[in-house]
């Protein structure tokens, strides 16, 4: 009974006893019951007026992919470097993805290509495999980082706004716990344990 919308964004948020009501970017609005803001790096600007004062920043990773005759077939992690290196299928054939580094900058800051060529230099002393520029795709990703380490995911200011995020590098491997968790605190209005020190509020 679902809907996705794809491509709109939410640009405010209203609320009173009777729900919550959303204006998206193409000038539409909606009104829902509850509303669980889940924008990953981008989550302060619109938790902020429901009393989340933790800030969210987010922890930029770079990525590139190269092609080669040997791409391993099985992940590579070069731990004192702290370079991961995953295989991956593509429609020019299997790649092998290298992805390092860390840095706090605005999520919507362009590619510095310098993060690629960081990740390069280590991926470059230990693996020949590549048969393509290294820095031939590149990319950056925003990983939604509080300053504790701890996620933030409950209620707000507002019983009708629900948080979830801050989830850093774990987002993928505990957003389906987090979701079923949540969903039980909304339906409920009881805060489940597990979720206790990941308090919105805290």
């Amino acid at each position: 009974g679902g809907k996705l919308l794809e491509g709109t964004g939410v640009s405010g948020i209203q609320y009173d006893k009777t729900g919550v009501a959303l204006s998206y970017s193409d000038g539409g609005n909606e009104q829902f019951q509850a509303v669980v803001l889940a924008t990953g790096a981008w989550l302060g600007d619109l938790a902020a007026q429901f009393g989340v004062r933790r800030v969210v920043q987010a922890g930029r990773g770079y990525s590139f992919s190269v092609a080669g005759e040997d791409v391993p077939t099985n992940p590579i992690y070069f731990r004192s470097q702290r370079v991961a290196c995953t295989p991956i299928d593509s429609a020019d054939g299997r790649r092998l993805r290298v992805a390092g580094m860390m840095e706090f900058r605005s999520p919507d800051a362009p590619l510095d290509i310098r993060g690629s060529t960081r990740s390069q230099t280590p991926f470059g002393r230990y693996c020949t495999v590549a048969t393509s520029t290294p820095g031939e795709r590149s990319g950056v990703g925003s990983r939604p980082c509080t300053a504790d380490g701890l996620p933030l995911i409950g209620s707000t200011s507002s019983d009708r706004v629900f948080i979830g995020g801050g989830h850093g590098m774990w987002g993928v491997a505990v957003g389906p716990v987090t979701g079923k968790l949540l969903a039980q605190q909304i339906v409920t209005g009881q805060v489940p344990s597990q979720l206790v020190p990941f308090d919105p509020l805290r």
